[in-house]
């Protein structure tokens, strides 16, 4: 098994892809149904776990984009003084595949989700990472570093902010 990252390009075919099963409904939908339509939009850049290994199986993923929150969202941070509204990087949606599960991949995602954000902010500024997690991942996000913003809101998603200064 040999796996690789690579930028996800919705013009490829990638095998396994309409099978992707994480465990989660929402993001195997995501996955099955929506990634390749809003890759080409730009509504988001994404990047994919490959097994070279096996016919270059889709293994995982996550996606990026723009984004920006409201002061007030951050206020259980207590960040000191900064603008009404927050430019920032949102993590749309992150994925292992159930086969892959136990191998850090999601560890190792997530490495390369921060690097690019810390890259960007570089490049036109973006004051952390955001994303919502489902209840089964605020654990593992928490485990990171990442701060619930309004408490666990389960079994809805709950905010969860990571500011670049904290990004290794």
């Amino acid at each position: 098994m040999t796996i690789k990252l690579a930028p996800y390009d919705p013009e490829q075919t990638y095998t396994g892809q309409k099978k992707f099963d994480c465990g989660n409904t929402i993001i195997n939908h995501y996955v099955h149904e929506n990634l390749k339509k809003q890759a080409k939009q730009k509504l988001c850049v994404a990047y994919v776990l490959i097994d070279s290994a096996d016919n270059n199986k889709f293994v995982g993923f996550y996606t990026l984009a723009q984004h920006s929150i409201s002061l007030a969202s951050l206020s259980s941070l207590q960040l000191g003084p900064l603008p009404r509204t927050i430019p920032c990087t949102r993590l749309v949606m992150l994925g292992v595949d159930n086969a892959y599960q136990g191998q850090n991949l999601g560890k190792r995602l997530m490495r390369e989700a921060l690097v690019m954000t810390k890259s960007v902010a570089n490049q036109i500024g973006s004051y952390g990472m955001y994303l919502d997690a489902d209840k089964d991942a605020i654990g593992f996000y928490q485990n990171i570093g990442f701060a619930l913003l309004d408490g666990d809101k389960s079994p809805s998603p709950s905010p969860l902010f990571l500011s670049l200064a904290k990004i290794p």
